[in-house]
């Protein structure tokens, strides 16, 4: 039989350790990073593996760095793929209970009304979510509640939220909660009963840097600062005593960037260090995209090439403060991008419609029904299991795609940003420019016990 070197090899730039040139190997098939000699990282550009030492060899194939020839590497990374969808027993939900938001971002595309989650809508969505629990198909739910501003309508989420918790006790589902939330209605008291009553286990809240940038961008629709509120929130809550005895860590601050604000990101850092809040909270980093009809192709934006180097310097001037950086630093094993492809996975808004997506509700640009699976208020409720991302693992084999399916960081992204695919954008993530730093990092980091 013969061997070639796998089209899912990703690497690190050369460097030297101890007098030789080195070079990190990661195989995105299995999750394996390997140091290896310059000229042993020839030989596998070349699929000669002669001479390369038998223990060496025998790792290089464990990690599926090298492959039978005869091998559809792609194809095979799709079985996988179906078939861990097949078998997921892990059910993500989102629920959106209202279509208000008290803010007016620049770069939002949703169509907010003062609408929340009616009597009969929420009749519909927790019947629907009923019949998924008694299929015995899942051991475990999570639910994302999302909005609009989600804490707008407390009352429907506290409601919802307690229905779910005792159908999955009924079913012997464990069940998590998380919110996406701009924090300005989230107070202690708040924070403990979502965490403690309803196992609201994680908060993303976004601040786009300190006030003097923040509050030129975050604003309340009637016009006023946002950034002292949210940033007092959470100062309150992380110095809570059942969050300190707890020793939690659910607190995720994002931070969308832009040319505009990038110069206030590291001083948030050093106020959240100031504040004693490093094994509080963590931090992620994002660029600002397209979304529905606001295109973001303006002088302000980063394209993702750049917006990568941007990304490894605040991960390391943050880490440098003493923060935790959210997800792994070098991405794993993905078998699906996110729950956009899984078909029971759904989105629930506050007039009764299903999405795949939870970007596509509330957004003009997704309104036909071509991105709909259904809206649960209709006599003859029949899912559209062809909603746009639902065929992603089909679609992708597609030439429109190609730039994705020949990738060699597919297996641990599984096509990224599906949505941003079908709309004829690159779906690809930050990871993709910057991997090789990545994993420098990342080697430096266990190896040498770096103090970054």
């Amino acid at each position: 039989m013969n061997f070639v070197t796998s089209r899912y090899m990703a690497y690190s730039e050369p460097f030297e350790e101890n007098n030789r040139e080195k070079r990190l190997i990661y195989s995105t098939r299995t999750s394996v990073t390997a140091l290896i000699d310059e000229i042993v990282f020839g030989k596998l550009l070349t699929n000669n593996f002669d001479n390369i030492d038998d223990d060496l060899l025998d790792l290089l194939f464990s990690m599926e760095i090298i492959i039978p020839e005869n091998e559809n590497e792609f194809e095979e990374m799709m079985l996988q793929n179906n078939s861990m969808l097949t078998v997921n027993s892990h059910l993500d939900l989102t629920i959106q209970p209202t279509a208000n938001c008290q803010l007016g971002c620049h770069y939002c595309a949703q169509e907010h009304s003062k609408v929340n989650m009616a009597d009969e809508v929420y009749d519909k969505t927790l019947e629907r979510i009923k019949s998924k629990l008694e299929s015995h198909k899942f051991e475990h739910l999570s639910v994302t509640w999302y909005g609009g501003e989600p804490l707008n309508a407390l009352s429907q989420l506290k409601k919802i939220s307690t229905e779910i918790i005792r159908l999955c006790a009924e079913n012997n589902v464990i069940y998590d909660g998380s919110i996406i939330t701009n924090g300005l209605s989230l107070k202690p008291g708040v924070f403990k009963e979502l965490y403690l009553q309803h196992d609201v286990l994680n908060y993303q809240i976004t601040l786009d840097g300190t006030a003097e940038y923040h509050d030129l961008r975050r604003i309340l629709k009637l016009g006023g600062d946002t950034f002292d509120i949210i940033f007092k929130n959470i100062i309150d809550i992380i110095n809570l005593p059942f969050y300190q005895d707890k020793n939690l860590q659910p607190i995720l601050i994002r931070t969308n960037i832009d040319k505009t604000n990038l110069a206030g990101i590291k001083p948030l850092v050093d106020l959240f260090a100031e504040h004693n809040a490093q094994d509080k909270i963590q931090f992620s980093f994002a660029p600002i995209v397209d979304w529905g009809d606001k295109k973001y192709g303006s002088s302000d934006g980063f394209t993702k090439k750049d917006f990568a180097s941007i990304e490894i310097d605040l991960m390391l001037y943050a880490h440098q403060k003493g923060f935790l950086i959210s997800g792994s630093l070098v991405p794993k094993r993905e078998y699906m991008p996110c729950m956009v492809v899984a078909k029971d996975s759904e989105v629930f808004d506050a007039f009764g419609n299903v999405y795949p997506c939870y970007e596509f509700t509330y957004t003009p640009a997704y309104k036909d029904d071509i991105h709909k699976i259904g809206n649960l208020l209709d006599e003859n409720f029949t899912p559209n299991e062809f909603a746009t991302t639902r065929n992603w693992y089909n679609d992708i084999r597609k030439e429109d795609f190609a730039t994705c399916n020949k990738c060699e960081l597919l297996p641990v992204c599984g096509g990224g940003c599906v949505k941003n695919w079908y709309n004829d954008e690159t779906g690809c993530p930050s990871f993709k420019f910057n991997f090789s730093d990545r994993l420098l990092i990342d080697y430096l980091n266990k190896n040498h016990a770096l103090n970054l």
